[in-house]
């Protein structure tokens, strides 16, 4: 097996391994011209429930994350049936509802998805 060299940059390099480095070359150079620090914005409604709990899991995600990544979380506690407008009408990026979505809302959003991620006690 011959192995053919090229010149890359002030190296000889084998001819197999010169196109693999121009690729690496071509991506740091995307990573270096984008804006890979852009703040990822999260945005949600619903419930007025689990608004104070919701509230603080987002300061205890912002201290632990924020060193590595700058995600902002925001909740607007407006009621659950708001929530589920807002979601449907992709206003926000989550909703928050004490109520189950109907099986003609899930057949009108197929992409949606509840996942229970709080639970709490009501006394009379």
């Amino acid at each position: 097996m011959q192995n053919n060299f090229q010149i890359y940059g002030r190296y000889y390099v084998r001819e197999d391994r010169c196109r693999e480095m121009m690729m690496y070359r071509l991506l740091m150079l995307l990573l270096i011209t984008n804006d890979v620090n852009a703040a990822i914005h999260l945005m949600g409604t619903g419930a007025t429930f689990p608004a104070n709990v919701f509230v603080a899991w987002m300061a205890a995600y912002r201290s632990l994350r924020s060193p590595f990544v700058d995600v902002r979380l925001s909740y607007n506690a407006r009621g659950s049936g708001f929530g589920k407008r807002a979601i449907a009408a992709r206003l926000v990026n989550y909703a928050v509802s004490e109520s189950l979505l109907s099986d003609a809302a899930y057949d009108d959003n197929p992409d949606l998805q509840m996942f229970p991620a709080l639970a709490g006690s009501a006394s009379l």
